[in-house]
């Protein structure tokens, strides 16, 4: 499917998830609100990706993929795995955890398990981390035979844009399951199934 296409299915996608979250009502508990903030967090770097890519600027976009990743796997380790002393860490800002150590308590949680995370962590880390701190991936991608510019392949943008569909997905189930809203979840899961896009 070409990109242009792919950008109109995270459009739809992304036009329905507003008017589903809109006014949703989450416990105002810490663990909630902490995991909340993240998983919002994941969507909205969802839709800045989404915005980049419509606009062709391709190094913000590749950028904010492992921030997505990221915010996503937090809001859902501090929902699901966190102590009462690492919510409080982390309130104060003083909270320290290897990303790849996240990762493998959230697979030890039910629903997690089926190790989806940790092989695209350990599929893609490296190019995450390199796009993100302007390193050889990102450079290498503008500079042309001829001059300075991006030069992005489409079919790597478009793993991009899938990549950030996907993890907005999953964060917009675990807001559901936050909201203790069964339909929604279950709506958000009937997408994922018709909408999410191949790689």
């Amino acid at each position: 499917m070409e990109l242009a296409d792919k950008v109109l299915k995270a459009e739809k996608f992304t036009r329905w998830l507003d008017t589903k979250l809109d006014g949703l009502a989450i416990q105002s508990d810490l663990r909630s609100r902490l995991a909340a903030g993240c998983l919002d967090l994941a969507l909205e770097h969802q839709k800045s990706i989404l915005l980049l890519v419509t606009n062709r600027l391709y190094g913000s976009a590749f950028s904010l993929v492992r921030l997505t990743f990221e915010a996503f796997v937090r809001g859902v380790w501090l929902y699901r795995c966190a102590t009462e002393s690492d919510l409080e860490a982390f309130e104060k800002d003083t909270f320290r955890r290897e990303f790849g150590v996240l990762v493998a308590d959230v697979e030890r949680v039910e629903g997690f398990s089926d190790g989806v995370l940790s092989s695209a962590k350990q599929r893609s880390w490296a190019a995450m981390n390199s796009f993100t701190h302007c390193g050889f991936h990102q450079v290498a991608r503008r500079n042309t035979e001829e001059s300075i510019e991006p030069d992005y392949p489409e079919d790597e943008v478009v793993e991009a844009l899938n990549f950030a569909t996907a993890i907005g997905l999953l964060s917009a189930l675990q807001i559901a399951h936050l909201a203790n809203d069964e339909l929604l979840a279950n709506e958000v899961f009937q997408w994922t199934l018709q909408e999410i896009p191949d790689s």
